[in-house]
Protein backbone atom coordinates (compact mmCIF):
# COMPACT_ATOMS: atom_id res chain seq x y z
CA UNK A 1 0.00 0.00 0.00
CA UNK A 2 2.90 2.31 0.76
CA UNK A 3 4.51 1.67 -2.63
CA UNK A 4 1.22 2.23 -4.48
CA UNK A 5 0.59 5.52 -2.70
CA UNK A 6 4.08 6.82 -3.67
CA UNK A 7 3.45 6.18 -7.37
CA UNK A 8 0.07 7.83 -7.13
CA UNK A 9 1.38 11.13 -5.74
CA UNK A 10 4.29 11.21 -8.23
CA UNK A 11 1.75 11.56 -11.04
CA UNK A 12 0.45 14.82 -9.54
CA UNK A 13 4.03 16.14 -9.26
CA UNK A 14 4.63 15.53 -12.98
CA UNK A 15 1.41 17.35 -13.94
CA UNK A 16 2.29 20.41 -11.83
CA UNK A 17 5.78 20.64 -13.35
CA UNK A 18 4.35 20.35 -16.87
CA UNK A 19 1.84 23.16 -16.20
CA UNK A 20 4.51 25.50 -14.92
CA UNK A 21 6.56 24.95 -18.06
CA UNK A 22 3.55 25.78 -20.26
CA UNK A 23 2.88 29.07 -18.41
CA UNK A 24 6.51 30.23 -18.64
CA UNK A 25 6.73 33.03 -21.30
CA UNK A 26 9.12 32.70 -24.17
CA UNK A 27 12.17 34.93 -24.20
CA UNK A 28 12.05 37.85 -26.61
CA UNK A 29 14.88 38.61 -28.91
CA UNK A 30 16.76 41.67 -27.78
CA UNK A 31 16.87 44.66 -30.08
CA UNK A 32 20.62 45.15 -29.67
CA UNK A 33 21.67 43.12 -32.68
CA UNK A 34 20.41 39.66 -31.48
CA UNK A 35 17.98 37.86 -33.75
CA UNK A 36 15.54 35.01 -33.58
CA UNK A 37 16.57 31.49 -34.60
CA UNK A 38 14.45 31.73 -37.77
CA UNK A 39 16.36 34.80 -39.00
CA UNK A 40 18.85 33.90 -41.71
CA UNK A 41 22.53 34.74 -41.55
CA UNK A 42 22.22 37.04 -44.60
CA UNK A 43 19.54 39.11 -42.87
CA UNK A 44 21.66 39.42 -39.74
CA UNK A 45 24.66 40.53 -41.80
CA UNK A 46 22.56 43.15 -43.65
CA UNK A 47 21.16 44.53 -40.40
CA UNK A 48 24.63 44.79 -38.85
CA UNK A 49 25.87 46.62 -41.94
CA UNK A 50 23.02 49.13 -41.73
CA UNK A 51 23.79 49.73 -38.06
CA UNK A 52 27.45 50.37 -38.87
CA UNK A 53 26.50 52.77 -41.68
CA UNK A 54 24.19 54.73 -39.37
CA UNK A 55 26.92 54.97 -36.74
CA UNK A 56 29.42 56.23 -39.31
CA UNK A 57 26.89 58.81 -40.56
CA UNK A 58 26.33 60.07 -37.01
CA UNK A 59 30.09 60.36 -36.52
CA UNK A 60 30.40 62.35 -39.77
CA UNK A 61 27.58 64.71 -38.72
CA UNK A 62 29.15 65.33 -35.32
CA UNK A 63 32.54 65.96 -36.96
CA UNK A 64 31.00 68.48 -39.38
CA UNK A 65 29.22 70.27 -36.51
CA UNK A 66 32.49 70.50 -34.57
CA UNK A 67 34.26 71.90 -37.63
CA UNK A 68 31.47 74.47 -38.18
CA UNK A 69 31.65 75.57 -34.55
CA UNK A 70 35.45 75.85 -34.77
CA UNK A 71 35.16 77.98 -37.93
CA UNK A 72 32.60 80.27 -36.27
CA UNK A 73 34.87 80.76 -33.27
CA UNK A 74 37.82 81.54 -35.51
CA UNK A 75 35.75 84.07 -37.47
CA UNK A 76 34.66 85.95 -34.35
CA UNK A 77 38.28 86.62 -33.44
CA UNK A 78 38.71 88.72 -36.60
CA UNK A 79 35.72 91.01 -36.89
CA UNK A 80 36.09 93.21 -40.01
CA UNK A 81 35.90 96.97 -39.56
CA UNK A 82 35.50 98.69 -42.94
CA UNK A 83 37.13 95.64 -44.53
CA UNK A 84 40.05 95.52 -42.08
CA UNK A 85 40.43 94.27 -38.50
CA UNK A 86 39.89 97.02 -35.95
CA UNK A 87 42.45 98.01 -33.36
CA UNK A 88 41.81 99.61 -29.98
CA UNK A 89 43.89 102.60 -28.88
CA UNK A 90 43.87 103.48 -25.17
CA UNK A 91 44.34 107.18 -24.44
CA UNK A 92 45.64 108.39 -21.10
CA UNK A 93 43.01 110.40 -19.25
CA UNK A 94 42.02 111.09 -15.69
CA UNK A 95 41.43 108.21 -13.31
CA UNK A 96 37.64 108.63 -13.44
CA UNK A 97 37.46 108.32 -17.24
CA UNK A 98 38.46 105.57 -19.67
CA UNK A 99 38.99 106.69 -23.26
CA UNK A 100 39.30 104.03 -25.97
CA UNK A 101 39.43 104.67 -29.71
CA UNK A 102 38.52 101.97 -32.25
CA UNK A 103 40.10 102.53 -35.67
CA UNK A 104 40.94 100.37 -38.72
CA UNK A 105 44.32 98.68 -38.72
CA UNK A 106 45.65 100.80 -41.60
CA UNK A 107 44.33 104.09 -40.16
CA UNK A 108 46.81 106.64 -38.85
CA UNK A 109 45.50 107.79 -35.50
CA UNK A 110 46.01 111.45 -34.68
CA UNK A 111 45.68 113.03 -31.27
CA UNK A 112 42.70 115.26 -30.56
CA UNK A 113 43.24 118.97 -31.01
CA UNK A 114 42.62 121.16 -27.97
CA UNK A 115 39.64 123.51 -27.85
CA UNK A 116 40.82 126.99 -28.82
CA UNK A 117 37.58 128.54 -30.06
CA UNK A 118 34.52 129.53 -28.10
CA UNK A 119 32.46 126.42 -27.25
CA UNK A 120 29.14 125.91 -28.98
CA UNK A 121 27.41 125.72 -25.61
CA UNK A 122 28.48 126.84 -22.16
CA UNK A 123 27.31 125.36 -18.88
CA UNK A 124 26.98 127.02 -15.47
CA UNK A 125 28.80 124.11 -13.84
CA UNK A 126 32.12 122.36 -14.30
CA UNK A 127 31.99 119.38 -16.60
CA UNK A 128 33.15 115.98 -15.48
CA UNK A 129 36.17 114.32 -17.04
CA UNK A 130 34.18 112.10 -19.42
CA UNK A 131 32.03 115.07 -20.47
CA UNK A 132 35.07 117.22 -21.27
CA UNK A 133 36.67 114.40 -23.25
CA UNK A 134 33.43 113.75 -25.19
CA UNK A 135 33.07 117.47 -25.98
CA UNK A 136 36.64 117.50 -27.27
CA UNK A 137 35.88 114.52 -29.54
CA UNK A 138 32.75 116.24 -30.89
CA UNK A 139 34.69 119.42 -31.66
CA UNK A 140 37.22 117.27 -33.55
CA UNK A 141 34.38 115.86 -35.68
CA UNK A 142 34.67 112.36 -34.19
CA UNK A 143 31.93 109.85 -33.41
CA UNK A 144 31.37 109.41 -29.68
CA UNK A 145 29.85 106.60 -27.62
CA UNK A 146 29.35 107.55 -23.96
CA UNK A 147 28.83 104.89 -21.29
CA UNK A 148 28.08 106.06 -17.76
CA UNK A 149 25.74 105.25 -14.89
CA UNK A 150 22.27 106.74 -14.46
CA UNK A 151 22.14 110.51 -13.87
CA UNK A 152 25.86 110.84 -14.62
CA UNK A 153 25.29 113.56 -17.23
CA UNK A 154 25.16 111.78 -20.60
CA UNK A 155 22.46 114.19 -21.81
CA UNK A 156 24.95 117.05 -21.44
CA UNK A 157 27.08 115.46 -24.15
CA UNK A 158 24.03 115.04 -26.41
CA UNK A 159 23.03 118.68 -25.91
CA UNK A 160 26.50 119.85 -26.83
CA UNK A 161 26.46 117.70 -29.99
CA UNK A 162 23.12 119.28 -30.93
CA UNK A 163 24.53 122.76 -30.35
CA UNK A 164 27.54 122.02 -32.57
CA UNK A 165 25.31 120.65 -35.36
CA UNK A 166 23.00 123.69 -35.26
CA UNK A 167 26.01 125.99 -35.27
CA UNK A 168 27.33 124.27 -38.41
CA UNK A 169 23.87 124.36 -40.10
CA UNK A 170 23.34 120.60 -39.83
CA UNK A 171 20.18 118.69 -39.01
CA UNK A 172 19.86 116.64 -35.81
CA UNK A 173 17.71 113.63 -34.89
CA UNK A 174 17.34 112.83 -31.20
CA UNK A 175 15.75 109.43 -30.54
CA UNK A 176 14.20 107.96 -27.39
CA UNK A 177 12.67 104.51 -26.80
CA UNK A 178 9.33 105.81 -25.43
CA UNK A 179 6.73 108.34 -26.58
CA UNK A 180 6.45 109.88 -23.12
CA UNK A 181 10.21 110.40 -23.00
CA UNK A 182 10.12 111.96 -26.47
CA UNK A 183 7.49 114.45 -25.32
CA UNK A 184 9.59 115.33 -22.27
CA UNK A 185 12.78 115.82 -24.30
CA UNK A 186 10.90 117.91 -26.85
CA UNK A 187 9.79 120.37 -24.17
CA UNK A 188 13.30 120.58 -22.70
CA UNK A 189 15.02 121.09 -26.05
CA UNK A 190 12.42 123.54 -27.28
CA UNK A 191 13.23 125.79 -24.34
CA UNK A 192 16.94 125.49 -25.16
CA UNK A 193 17.14 125.59 -28.97
CA UNK A 194 13.65 126.72 -30.15
CA UNK A 195 13.99 125.18 -33.64
CA UNK A 196 12.85 121.73 -32.48
CA UNK A 197 10.20 119.34 -33.83
CA UNK A 198 8.49 116.18 -32.55
CA UNK A 199 7.49 112.92 -34.27
CA UNK A 200 6.07 110.06 -32.22
CA UNK A 201 3.45 108.57 -34.54
CA UNK A 202 0.61 110.02 -32.48
CA UNK A 203 1.91 113.60 -32.55
CA UNK A 204 3.81 115.51 -35.22
CA UNK A 205 5.06 119.05 -34.51
CA UNK A 206 7.22 121.08 -36.88
CA UNK A 207 8.61 118.14 -38.93
CA UNK A 208 10.90 120.48 -40.92
CA UNK A 209 12.77 121.74 -37.85
CA UNK A 210 16.55 121.54 -37.61
CA UNK A 211 16.30 119.26 -34.56
CA UNK A 212 13.70 116.48 -34.55
CA UNK A 213 12.86 114.42 -31.45
CA UNK A 214 11.34 111.05 -32.35
CA UNK A 215 11.04 107.50 -31.10
CA UNK A 216 13.49 104.87 -32.28
CA UNK A 217 10.64 102.96 -33.95
CA UNK A 218 9.72 105.97 -36.09
CA UNK A 219 13.32 106.45 -37.22
CA UNK A 220 13.67 102.76 -38.06
CA UNK A 221 10.49 102.83 -40.15
CA UNK A 222 11.70 105.90 -42.03
CA UNK A 223 15.04 104.28 -42.80
CA UNK A 224 13.38 101.04 -43.96
CA UNK A 225 11.05 102.96 -46.28
CA UNK A 226 13.93 105.01 -47.65
CA UNK A 227 12.38 108.27 -46.50
CA UNK A 228 14.44 111.43 -46.48
CA UNK A 229 15.69 112.15 -42.99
Amino acid sequence: MALFSGDLFSVFDEESSTGSEKKRPAKRASSNGSSSPRESSATRTKRQKLDLDSLEADDDDSTEKQEDERIELEDTKKVPFFGEPAIIVNIDTEDTCTHEVSVPANYKFESLKPLNEKPAKEYPFKLDSFQRKAVQCIENNQSVLVSAHTSAGKTVVAEYAIAVSLRDRQRVIYTTPLKALSNQKYREMYEEFKDVGLMTGDTTINPTASCIVMTTEILRSMLYRGSEV
